[in-house]
């Protein structure tokens, strides 16, 4: 092949893959947000556990929940009664009492058209689980937990979702 015809020949390739390569990695991006449904705005950031998790012991699993831009959730206690609570339930587990769970404070916020201000969490937030470790747990534990929530933006709000999660105690990958 001719030296100069080939030298033609690549850069023109080179500039066709970047944009080919840019368009597929958008149509890959517009598929992921296709798959969600209306409302599925949270999403489980990740659970850390502190302390020393060990039979009899206590420790916090706090619960980082990441929202998309632009949304919010009521907070666990709504400023309107027929509003509905972001709550996080544990499943019953062997060895395992959960003893408290704390929510943050909701932030206020006023909704053009809504008379009242809502409390609500945007962005991200946590939630801390205590749990009492039974003196005879078996290490590690998984506990299942749903984190129920309505996901709003502005004053349109969508049905309810469910985020389903576990929380890992005990093991070098989670203390903290």
């Amino acid at each position: 092949m001719n030296q100069n015809l080939k030298t033609q020949i690549q850069p023109n390739m080179k500039r066709s893959v970047l944009p080919l390569a840019l368009l597929a990695s958008s149509f890959a991006v517009a598929a992921a947000e296709a798959q969600k449904k209306p409302g599925e705005a949270a999403s489980l950031d990740k659970v850390e556990i502190q302390g020393d998790a060990k039979a009899g012991g206590d420790v916090v699993a706090v619960v980082h929940v990441k929202l998309e831009k632009n949304w919010h959730v009521q907070s666990n206690k709504p400023s309107e009664p027929n509003f509905i609570p972001t709550v996080l339930t544990l499943a019953p587990t062997p060895g395992v009492k959960v003893t408290t769970i704390k929510y943050p404070e909701g932030k206020v916020e006023k909704v053009a058209g809504l008379a009242k201000p809502l409390s609500v969490y945007e962005e991200d937030f946590q939630i801390n689980v205590l749990l009492r470790l039974n003196a005879r747990a078996k290490l590690p534990l998984t506990i299942p937990a749903v984190l129920s929530y309505q996901a709003c933006q502005g004053a349109t709000c969508y049905l309810p979702k469910k985020l389903k999660l576990d929380m890992v105690v005990g093991g070098e990958a989670n203390q903290k």
